[in-house]
């Protein structure tokens, strides 16, 4: 079994959209919520996955609006 790849710690809302399979719009509340963690990046938002897959891998299981907003 091969390991998943840990080089991706940022994508853009799209992608993140669609690995989730979500809409754009469903991504941007969350992020403008602050129910997932995001950053800009080059004036581009960019969802913060090193900080969710580390949140996961510590046994956060529910996201709520202003869990990241001290990020």
């Amino acid at each position: 079994m091969s390991k998943p790849d840990e080089s991706l710690d940022l994508c853009s809302v799209k992608t993140f959209a669609e690995l989730s399979g979500v809409t754009v719009e469903e991504v941007i509340n969350w992020v403008d919520n602050k129910i997932i963690p995001s950053m800009t990046l080059a004036d581009f938002r960019m969802v913060n996955l090193a900080r969710l897959r580390a949140d996961l891998e510590k046994g956060k299981t529910e996201f709520k609006e202003g869990d990241y907003a001290n990020v």
